[in-house]
Order: structure tokens, then C-alpha cells, then sequence
């Protein structure tokens, strides 16, 4: 039978190896909340508008939205129109050099990258445009956007935040009890790179438009439009916070911004007040 040797601990040949490791372990509550985020949503929900509130210099990636209107005011904000998929990547090197300069990083619409991912493999490929996408390919289209999501996503590991926005779209989701399929409404992206992004992020919210309206009297009334997220825990939209065990979350904030979301997330959130049931009200009338 062979002899075994006895292994000796690293320790006793090389104490700087965990003197090394011991230097790199922080408590969990002294790490910074540099945000991996993704806003998904129908066009002109304040995707974009929520994005510009994050830290400054923002560096927006236009990937053929151009809906930078809604935020031409807004001082610290660098916008770059996107070409072609080999853009995306040099402007990746440019954030992970040092001559960058920004804290956040927008990519608008991630969705629409998709098209790129797919030009720079049918062009590798030595096809053209409009030409049939085989399986091959769409499986390298795959690969390249899981690829630089990931990559892009360590930015936070350089103290960038990032933001990632997508249009919406309804999906048949999973199989429900009674064996019909639930339907869900995320990201437009192909269901393997949907998948990726959502894990990578920590934070994902579905903006709407909340319309109401108040009666004024003599038959007037005045309509109100509120910009809105939903980041709560919901049924039918896919939706995600990472927070402390306990604290509140809001199903739905109006005006979301960035201090709300980093507020959420430390659990400083303050919960509204419990509204007082109808019959509390009854009795104290009496």
C-alpha cells in the first residue's frame, strides 16, 4: 500500500499567506453600497430619470434610445451614443482604467444591446445582415451578454455603480399550482441573459406611471400623474431588494431616487404609519 504523507499546515510554511487573507476580511457592515441595479419598464416610465439621481460623474450609455431629454438639465451627466458592440467594450476598459473618471454607469436599454451582441456574431461569423440566425449563433449572442453583464457588473468592485435599464416584457413564467402558467413581466431580454442579470443585481424595479385623479367640485377635477417603482416583493412583476432581515420595504415608492433606494436597502426606510381601521373612527364618534 502506498504511504501517505502527512500534509503540514500552510501555516508553518508561509504565515504571510493568511496574515494576507486576514487583511482582506471585513465586517459585513463596514462595505460600501456601490449599486449593481436594473430598472425595467415601458418607454417614458423614468427609467432614465431614476438613473440620473446616482452618484455624479454618470457616464449614460445611449444605445439608439436617445431619451436623454428628460434629464438635459441635470449637471454630471456625460452621455456616449453606442455604435457598435466593440463600443461597449472599450468603454468597459476605459471604467476599469484609471483615467476613469465617473461613479456611475448607465447602459439604456440593455435590451437594445442585444441587437449589437447579435451583429458582432453574425459579422464574426462571416454573415450578414439579415441573413438566418442559426442556434450556433444565438448561443454566442448569449455568451457575449452574460459575458459583459458579469463584467460589467464587477465595476462595483471599483466603487462604480451600475445601472442597467430595459424595456418590459410579459413572459407565460412559471407553471402555477393548478398547472397553468403564471405570467410575469421582466426585463426584454432573452430568458438565459435575463436570467444572469437578475442575479447579478442587487436591486431590480419595475417603473410605471400611477394616474389619479381629485374632485374639486362644480364638476372639475384635477388630474395627477405620479412617476413610480415597484420594489416590494409582487406576484406578477419580477421585482428585488437586498436589505437587513426585519426592515421595511415599500411596495411602491413615488419619485423613487437614489438616497430612497440606498435607504431601503441599509433598512433606514421609516414604515408610514398604520392607517386607523374604520371602526376605531365609528366608535370614537359616538
Amino acid at each position: 500500500m502506498p504511504v501517505k504523507k502527512k500534509l503540514s499546515s500552510p501555516a508553518t510554511k508561509n504565515n504571510s499567506k493568511f496574515a494576507d487573507l486576514q487583511k482582506r476580511i471585513q465586517p459585513v457592515s463596514s462595505l460600501g453600497l456601490t449599486l449593481a441595479c436594473l430598472f425595467y419598464g415601458r418607454a417614458g416610465t423614468g427609467k432614465t430619470t431614476v438613473a440620473s439621481t446616482f452618484p455624479k460623474p454618470i457616464l449614460h450609455l445611449d444605445i439608439r434610445e436617445k431619451g436623454t431629454d428628460s434629464i438635459s438639465d441635470v449637471k454630471g451627466v456625460d452621455t456616449l451614443q453606442l455604435e457598435d458592440w466593440d463600443d461597449f467594450e472599450q468603454v468597459y476598459w476605459l471604467l476599469a482604467s484609471k483615467e476613469n473618471k465617473y461613479k456611475t454607469v448607465v447602459i439604456d436599454p440593455i435590451s437594445t444591446l442585444q441587437d449589437f451582441a447579435m451583429a458582432q456574431a453574425m459579422k464574426d461569423d462571416g454573415k450578414r445582415e439579415g441573413d438566418l440566425v442559426t442556434k450556433r449563433q444565438w448561443g454566442a449572442i448569449s455568451g457575449m451578454m452574460k459575458t459583459w453583464i458579469t463584467n460589467y457588473r464587477d465595476l462595483v468592485d471599483k466603487e462604480i455603480n451600475v445601472v442597467f435599464l430595459a424595456h418590459d416584457r410579459a413572459t407565460d413564467g412559471e407553471e402555477g399550482e393548478d398547472g397553468e402558467l403564471m405570467p410575469s413581466i421582466g426585463p426584454r431580454l432573452m430568458p438565459s441573459v435575463a436570467s444572469v442579470l437578475n442575479a447579478a443585481v442587487k436591486l431590480i424595479g419595475n417603473t410605471f406611471i400611477r394616474e389619479s385623479h381629485e374632485k374639486l367640485g362644480g364638476g372639475r377635477v384635477k388630474r395627477k400623474v405620479a412617476y413610480c417603482m415597484r420594489v416590494g416583493p409582487h406576484s406578477y412583476y419580477i421585482t428585488k431588494i437586498r436589505q437587513p432581515k426585519g426592515t421595511f420595504t415599500p411596495e411602491v415608492l413615488e419619485d423613487p431616487g437614489y438616497n430612497d433606494l440606498v435607504s431601503i436597502m441599509k433598512g433606514d426606510f421609516e414604515a408610514p404609519a398604520p392607517k386607523e381601521p374604520v371602526t376605531s373612527k365609528l366608535k370614537r364618534r359616538k
